[in-house]
């Protein structure tokens, strides 16, 4: 029985990988930064391709009717491009800057060590770069203003590590002087958002909240040992507890005092983040932050990128901390059916 092709310009002994951002299969000979040899070995590169497998069912009744399923499946891949915060988009703003000396945000990868999961997401296997920025930007002119911002008395540029000198903010955009790492599907809004949606569709917590009207959680967030997929539609009033696994919110994310989270956390939509007061709290993993909606109703998607903003009034001792494990905890998450056929016999 014949059947839809891919790509009709690729072989039909062509490998098969799924792109979890675009929601669309892809030729392996067609992933960026390649050839490699498998699905597996790009996604293990960093890109956005999982293997695709083949799972086959066969159900009897009583009457003895049978019926047979073959469904393609993949595990859903959520890599940010490397950094402890990405600011994605052009003039990224960091005002309020924490004015904590003890407050950090360092890029270079704790790997293993600051890795305490378990909820069947497996161990940690470092994977990327070991140094990524502490900070990237969208461009050039989010680079200037957010360094001039750090080094500005009292100079707390030596508290930003990572990646490309003191202090580590990088041009990350596909513009002049930038390394690329915000292109593909992290460039515009209509593919960030679809990002969002595919969250929002596999989420185990999903809260309905209004802009400018923030609700707050109405329980775990995750823990180590049972990280969860939480999707927040609106404004999301964090408070100072704790969490783990992929926090996606549409809105305003705020956080109070001694906040905590592991993981994957992506601000798109209104593209900010407000953190008020000290505390001992910390990030370990990626805070990713893009606006792609208007800031007036009916909010609607912006044809490209807007400034996204994090502001931070205090510091004490909290930081985010660059953990690769933390970063892509969502790979090891959720399976989706990519393709499925039935049939009775």
């Amino acid at each position: 029985m014949g059947g839809a092709t891919v790509d009709a310009t690729q072989p039909a002994s062509a490998q098969v990988c799924f792109q979890s951002a675009a929601n669309q299969e892809i030729p392996l000979s067609l992933v960026p930064g390649g050839p490699y040899a498998s699905c597996s070995a790009a996604q293990a590169a960093g890109q956005d391709a999982s293997p695709i497998y083949i799972v086959t069912s066969l159900a009897v009744t009583p009457r003895g009717s049978r019926r047979m399923g073959q469904y393609e499946v993949a595990g859903l891949t959520f890599s940010p491009p490397g950094g402890a915060l990405g600011l994605d988009g052009p003039g990224a703003t960091f005002s309020p800057r924490p004015s904590s000396n003890n407050y950090f945000i360092n890029g270079n990868d704790s790997g293993a060590s600051g890795y305490t999961s378990s909820g069947g997401t497996g161990t940690c296997l470092p994977s990327g770069p070991a140094q990524v920025p502490a900070i990237s930007t969208g461009d050039a002119a989010g680079d200037t203003a957010i360094t001039n911002t750090l080094t500005a008395n009292p100079n707390r540029s030596t508290r930003y590590t990572g990646y490309g000198g003191t202090p580590s903010v990088v041009n990350a955009g596909t513009g002049a002087g930038g390394t690329g790492q915000f292109g593909g599907a992290w460039s515009s809004p209509a593919q960030l958002d679809n990002l969002v949606n595919t969250l929002a569709n596999v989420a185990d917590v999903t809260y309905s909240c209004g802009i400018g009207a923030a609700c707050s959680p109405g329980g775990p967030v995750g823990t180590n040992a049972s990280p969860q997929i939480t999707y927040v539609d609106g404004d999301f009033n964090f408070g100072n507890g704790s969490g783990a696994g992929i926090l996606v919110v549409t809105g305003t994310l705020s956080f109070t005092g001694n906040a905590s989270f592991n993981g994957l956390i992506l601000v798109i939509g209104q593209g900010a983040v407000s953190e008020s007061g000290g505390g001992n709290g910390g990030f370990n993993g990626t805070i990713f932050i893009a606006k792609t909606h208007s800031s007036t109703s009916p909010y609607l998607e912006l044809a490209t990128l807007a400034s996204p903003l994090m502001s931070w009034n205090g510091g004490g001792n909290s930081d985010i901390q660059y953990n690769s494990c933390w970063a892509n905890i969502g790979n090891n998450m959720r399976f989706t059916v990519v393709a499925m056929r039935e049939e009775m016999y």
